[in-house]
This record gives structure tokens, C-alpha cells and sequence, in this order.
């Protein structure tokens, strides 16, 4: 062998060396892929009896009431105790919290229950100091948003395409009579003094008009709006809604409608479809799943995979009442105690509200929390909706979708009772550089064993010769 190859083998041989003492170390530093490697093998090690597995906090008698925990008795967790109506289209968890309620994030941030995905989550809320705050989650991944909205008191915000949707598309679609509309990547938030109205929609397309072709493609609102003596809350959420003319398709759809008046009883209602075509449901895959039966599980593959149809809590006791938490279907896989190794819920929705004190608030006027116009068959596209003005609208057309309605003044004195809003979430750090790191030094090793062989192969070779 030449002094080139004992170069190189000397070289690589201290690579691998390198790369061992550093990979551990760094992966101690919680990056996703370490998280990753170690909750499959504690799920294993649980669902194989070799250990706790997944996670859990606790058992039966440790763990904090109420639990989030597996089908059958999985509670759709609240996020935050705050008032606030709140839309998310998809999340996935890789081992999820196995209580609730969940945080739900005041500062308008990044998630902080430790849920590796977010798509499209829209929250209108009222903060512990009384102020009404909005945000819109357009996609967020391992703790970090990449995209996001972000309203005050007095501010209107929009997605990163709003120069092309409202210059270029709704131009088009007005000057079309409303018969060639399209929407891509709407995110809508306005915030005032009595309220939050916000509105997400990856893409919709409506043509020929109501009676024409209409799609809607991941939605959102979660809006929340007071008056002098009620509080009212809307969320709602999507995956997909379509019409052909009278011929209507639908596809993951919630909604969860909250109501608190200082004059009269709380209300609190939720829905949810997993499949409609048509006006019919599919009892795929448990019998509930056609009519909305809530929190219909399908157990026949625990601990291996479980899912539940139109999960729901309405008053719980995760908050004070009234509160609701709607999910269309969430799935478990490789369940373990009260976690499972992911979690992946689609068209969640919830809405919590406080009844305002007794006496005169601000100003009257404004703080519509409806979501103004639904885009055609979209979440509750038939349902009623608010008539007056929101900058959260799926889309300019169709017919309207439901709506928290009402206007009026803060009182001042909502927000703040009820349990803690801080859930305790996983405590997975966010993916930053270190991870990075991680990644590369895992890469090097790869490539450094891989000259190595090389390396040895020729040797082989020229020995051979």
C-alpha cells in the first residue's frame, strides 16, 4: 500500500474516531433526530413490555386529571384556558402529551407543546391582561414557525402572497362577475379592542359561481369577539370541501362554537365530519364516523395503530365552562401507557369564552367575531355565518360559513380564570444549529467508513496482485 492510501486510512480512521466521541455528546443536546431514535425505542420497549415506553407521565394515580391519553378514552386536549376560538388543519406529535390541557401560547410564538408539525392553525384569543391577540400558524416544524400572521390591538396582517391574491387574483375575480375566483395561501388576521377574527386557506378555486365548481383546500378560522354582556368564541377547520353543482363532497371538517353572557346560561356547541359525499358519511373506519357520532374509536389494531372519529370534550373540566374541543380524526400509532410514539390529528377545533362582569364596558361597535364569507362547501360552508365585515374570509365567495357572531365592547375584565393555562408539554428544544451539527457528523461518519473500505478493498487488491 502506498504512503497515499496510509495517509488516507490514517486520516479516516481519525475521522471515525472524531465523529464517535462527538455524536453522542451532541445528540445529548436534544435534536430531533436523538428525540427520535429514543422514543421508538422506549414505545417499543413498552408495547413489548421491556419498559415504560413512549413516555408517559406517570401512572393511573400520578398522572394529572383530566389525561389526554389513548382510544377509547382519549381527550381532545384544550389549548390554553384562555378565551379563544381556534382552526388547525393538520398536526403531528411525535409523543404526544398524555395530559390537558395543552399551553396555548400567549406570546403568539412558535408552539410550545412540543407538536413537530402545524399546518395551518388560525387563533383568535384574549389575553391575561385583557387584550385581543391573533395568530395565524401557516406551517410550523419541530418548534420553529417558518410561516406565520401576527395581529394586536388596531393591527390588520397578512400572509406573504397577499400582494398577488389581492392585486392580481381578486382583481381577476371581479372583473369576472365572481365567476373565475382563486385563492393561494390566505392568511387573514385583524385584531381590535372587542376582538380577533382569523382566517387561513391554502387554495380554493370557485368557478361558474355557487351553483358552478367550487374547492376549498386546507382551512382554517379561529376567531373570538365580545359585547357588553357576551363573549362568543368560533373555531373552525378543514382538509378539503368540493361542489359540483348540487353534488357536494366534503373531507375532515370541524367546527366548536362557545358562548358566555354575564344576562343569560353559557352555550357550547361542536361538529365534525370525516367523510361526506353527497350528504352521506362513511363508516370508515368505525361506525360513528358516518353521523358524527363523537369520540368514535376504532381499537381492532391497539396498541399497534388506533384512531377516533369526531373526538370531543365540551366542559370537561380541562377549563372553566363553557369550552369545546372538536378533532375529525386523530390516529395513534404504537400506543404505550397514556402516550403513543405520533399522533396525527386533523380538522381540530375549539372555542372557549368568559362571561364579561356585570356593568357598562368601552365603546360599543365593531369586533364582528364571524368569519364573514366561506369559500363555497367549505368547514360548515352551509351553516350560518356573521354578515358583517371580517378581514378573515376564506374566500370572497360561496356561501357563508359559521360565525361567532358579535359586536360591542371589551369589558375588561374576561380572561384569567379558570385552570392554569400552562399545560405541561414535552419540553422538546427547538431544531436549531446544534442539530445541524448533529447531521453532519453523523454524514461524515458515513462518508469516513465508507473510505475507509475503499481504501482497504484496494489494498486487497494490490496484495491480491
Amino acid at each position: 500500500m502506498s504512503r497515499r492510501w496510509i495517509r488516507i486510512t490514517s486520516a479516516v480512521a481519525a475521522a471515525i474516531v472524531v465523529v464517535g466521541a462527538a455524536v453522542p455528546a451532541v445528540a445529548t443536546a436534544a435534536n430531533p433526530v436523538g428525540n427520535l431514535l429514543n422514543h421508538v425505542t422506549n414505545t417499543v420497549k413498552g408495547v413489548t413490555g421491556g419498559g415504560n415506553g413512549g413516555g408517559s407521565t406517570g401512572g393511573p394515580s400520578g398522572s394529572p386529571t383530566p389525561r389526554a391519553g389513548n382510544p377509547p378514552t382519549y381527550t381532545p386536549p384544550l389549548h390554553g384556558t384562555q378565551p379563544h376560538g381556534q382552526g388547525t388543519v393538520a398536526v403531528g406529535d411525535i409523543q404526544p402529551s398524555a395530559v390537558a390541557p395543552l399551553s396555548g401560547d400567549p406570546a403568539g410564538g412558535a408552539p410550545l407543546n412540543g407538536e413537530e408539525v402545524v399546518v395551518g392553525r388560525s387563533r383568535g384569543e384574549q389575553q391575561p391582561n385583557g387584550d385581543y391577540h391573533g395568530h395565524i400558524t401557516i406551517l410550523a416544524l419541530f418548534g420553529q414557525e417558518l410561516l406565520g400572521v401576527d395581529s394586536g390591538p388596531g393591527q390588520s396582517a397578512h400572509g406573504p402572497l397577499d400582494p398577488i391574491q389581492t392585486q392580481v387574483l381578486d382583481a381577476i375575480c371581479q372583473s369576472s362577475g365572481n365567476e373565475l375566483c382563486l385563492t393561494v395561501l390566505k392568511a387573514d388576521s385583524s385584531t381590535n379592542k372587542d376582538g380577533s377574527s382569523n382566517a387561513f386557506e391554502a387554495a380554493g378555486a370557485h368557478v361558474g359561481g355557487p351553483n358552478g365548481v367550487n374547492a376549498d383546500i386546507a382551512t382554517s378560522r379561529g376567531n373570538v369577539s365580545q359585547t357588553d354582556h357576551c363573549q362568543t368564541a368560533h373555531g373552525d377547520s378543514g382538509v378539503a370541501a368540493a361542489n359540483v353543482g348540487p353534488l357536494t363532497a366534503d373531507v375532515l371538517q370541524s367546527s366548536s362554537d362557545s358562548k358566555a353572557c354575564n344576562d343569560a346560561g353559557p352555550s357550547q356547541s361542536g361538529s365534525s365530519t370525516v367523510v361526506n359525499l353527497a350528504g352521506s358519511g362513511s363508516p370508515i373506519p368505525a361506525a360513528g364516523c358516518a353521523n358524527g357520532t363523537p369520540n368514535a374509536s376504532f381499537t381492532a389494531l391497539a396498541p399497534l395503530l388506533a384512531t377516533v372519529c369526531n373526538a370531543d370534550d365540551q366542559s370537561g373540566g380541562q377549563a372553566a365552562a363553557p369550552y369545546g374541543v372538536r378533532e375529525a380524526l386523530s390516529a395513534f400509532v404504537l400506543e404505550s401507557g397514556d402516550t403513543s410514539l405520533v399522533k396525527a390529528t386533523t380538522a381540530a377545533s375549539e372555542s372557549a369564552t368568559v362571561a364579561p362582569a356585570s356593568g357598562p364596558g368601552g365603546g360599543g361597535g365593531g369586533g364582528n367575531g364571524g368569519g364573514g364569507n366561506g369559500g363555497g362547501n367549505g368547514p360548515g360552508g352551509n351553516g350560518p355565518g356573521s354578515n358583517g365585515p371580517s378581514s378573515g374570509t376564506l374566500a370572497a365567495h360561496g356561501s357563508g360559513g359559521p360565525g361567532a357572531s358579535g359586536a360591542g365592547a371589551a369589558s375588561g375584565s374576561a380572561g384569567g380564570n379558570g385552570p392554569s393555562a400552562a399545560g405541561p408539554g414535552k419540553g422538546t428544544l427547538a431544531f436549531t444549529g446544534a442539530d445541524l451539527i448533529t447531521l453532519a457528523l453523523i454524514g461524515l461518519g458515513v462518508m469516513a467508513t465508507g473510505l475507509l473500505a475503499m481504501a482497504l478493498a484496494d489494498r486487497r487488491r494490490r496484495v491480491l496482485a
